[in-house]
């Protein structure tokens, strides 16, 4: 479809870039309590925003 495109969602990546962030943010109070949780909360946010990265970023570049 031409306007396929037009019609998508914009800003996806950079919400998913801001929960990664608060995910850093409260992770510290998490791994004090429970270490092998609060490690697997830090990498789940490093995952969300690198997430929120590529699509934000990476992809449009490849696109173009």
């Amino acid at each position: 479809m031409a306007h396929s495109e037009h019609n998508r969602p914009k800003g996806t990546g950079m919400v998913m870039i801001a929960i990664g962030i608060l995910i850093f943010v409260f992770a510290p109070d998490y791994f004090k309590h429970d270490l092998a949780g609060g490690m697997a909360i830090i990498i789940f946010g490093f995952a969300i925003g690198g997430l929120g990265f590529y699509i934000s970023f990476v992809r449009k570049k490849d696109k173009k």
